[in-house]
């Protein structure tokens, strides 16, 4: 789970932005992009698990609840039910 201290920076931030009037949802140097191979579902997928572990926000992918990881890794969908990619996409491309 998310550290207390953590939500509160993140809202005092978002509050700060909103008062200066630059409150916006995506960053700017951020785009979108868009996932033709399978290699490149499997490389989104893997930085979307990994994310909360570089940042500090927990210690293992599994714990963070919102994350898909467990559903890929364990088979477990008990927190969070997810549509998975088909198993015989090969993960290492």
């Amino acid at each position: 789970m998310p550290r207390n201290a953590d939500a509160r920076k993140l809202l005092g931030e978002l509050a700060g932005a909103a008062r200066d009037g630059d409150l916006r949802f995506w960053e700017r140097r951020f785009y979108d992009f868009n996932v033709w191979s399978d290699g490149k579902v499997w490389e989104k997928l893997e930085y979307m698990h990994t994310n909360p572990v570089k940042r500090e926000l927990v210690a293992r992918p599994d714990e963070w609840p919102w994350s898909s990881y467990r559903a890929y890794a364990l088979s477990d969908s008990s927190l969070l039910r997810v549509d998975c990619c088909p198993p015989d996409v090969p993960q290492d491309e």
